[in-house]
């Protein structure tokens, strides 16, 4: 349940973001060669923002385990060998958000106590600040997700397009069985696996 919630958070965090970046920038393009006059939040917004989408990126990639670490590492050992990296490469990115949350969380502390605003829309940096914590903490809960997973023999990395076609294949499956004269298809001589067979 956890673990859905999170993806959807991700995976919509990381969609939204990135598809603002985009029409922000094109909208600054067309502005500045249009009109000869740019937006000026532009600049602090994209910033943010790709602070935002890559503290969430990294999350995500953990989940995925498209980290160089665990995509070499840990298809390279077996057996012991194998939880023995895997829970190193989990200590080691554990201590790295660790430190980037603490950092990132003192750091908007300190800008909201300051009451620093940003130039150009005049808000506070702060809350902008607070993505690099948010971003860290998935990334926590992600690498103690893969590292739970992996260390009791199971694969933390299935990923989201085996699971889709694997939930593809199972309501293909119901669909042919409640259709009518799905059996009678299915038992004749031109079906695919005859097909296949031939």
């Amino acid at each position: 349940m956890l673990d859905a919630i999170l993806r959807r958070v991700e995976n919509t965090i990381i969609a939204a973001t990135f598809l603002f970046i985009t029409l922000l920038a094109f909208a600054n393009v067309v502005a500045r060669y249009v009109f000869h006059s740019s937006f000026s939040f532009t600049g602090e917004l994209l910033v943010n923002l790709a602070a935002l989408l890559t503290m969430v990126g990294a999350a995500a990639a953990t989940r995925l385990g498209t980290h160089p670490s665990f995509s070499l590492l840990r298809d390279s050992t077996r057996g012991w060998l194998h939880k023995v990296v895997i829970a190193l490469v989990c200590l080691i990115m554990l201590t790295f958000f660790l430190i980037f949350m603490w950092m990132g969380w003192d750091m908007a502390m300190r800008q909201f106590a300051s009451g620093r605003l940003t130039p150009a829309l005049q808000i506070p940096q702060g809350l902008l600040s607070l993505a690099l914590p948010f971003g860290a903490l998935l990334g926590i809960i992600r690498t103690i997700q893969v590292a739970v997973i992996e260390l009791r023999g199971g694969d933390a990395f299935v990923g989201e397009e085996s699971e889709a076609l694997a939930a593809a294949a199972a309501q293909t499956d119901g669909d042919s069985e409640t259709r009518p004269g799905a059996a009678a298809v299915n038992s004749s001589p031109v079906s695919r696996g005859n097909l296949d067979n031939d």
